[in-house]
């Protein structure tokens, strides 16, 4: 039997674990470690970057990072809208919220409020006519 720890196979562990496995087990994970570091190593020395590896990582590549004012303001349009949707009557304010927030299809909504799909259609058309007069008074 050999001692691993744990960390060195999962690195999001937080604490210390080490684990009694079996000769195999343990003969398996060293190759697989070594497999893994040549292929990090070769990457780096072949100046190799694949847009495939971390999802949404082509959009870093492509796109600046956003400036500290991008970030701020995003941050204020967002608390903005949250309070334009405080305002208006639960019953839009929660269908305008699954449908733009959750991303819940107009029909989908009517069939979980037990309404017909035209009552979902009008509710959220009002309610964001009202969202754009708020935000409007709002700036």
């Amino acid at each position: 039997m050999a001692t691993i720890k744990l960390n060195s196979y999962y690195p999001h562990l937080t604490e210390r674990i080490t684990m009694e496995v079996s000769d195999e087990i343990a003969v398996t994970l060293s190759i697989g470690g070594r497999c893994c570091d040549s292929y990090k190593r070769r990457k780096r020395e072949h100046d190799e970057c694949s847009l495939d590896g971390t999802p949404g990582f082509e959009a870093n590549v492509t796109r600046p990072p956003l400036t500290p004012e991008e970030i701020m303001e995003q941050a204020e349009e967002q608390d903005a809208l949250y309070l334009a949707l405080d305002q208006l009557p639960p019953v839009q304010a929660r269908r305008i919220y699954a449908h733009y927030i959750l991303g819940k299809s107009k029909t989908d909504i009517s069939k979980a409020e037990n309404v017909s799909e035209n009552a979902i259609r009008d509710s959220i058309s009002r309610g964001m006519e009202t969202m754009k007069n708020i935000l409007k008074n709002f700036r």
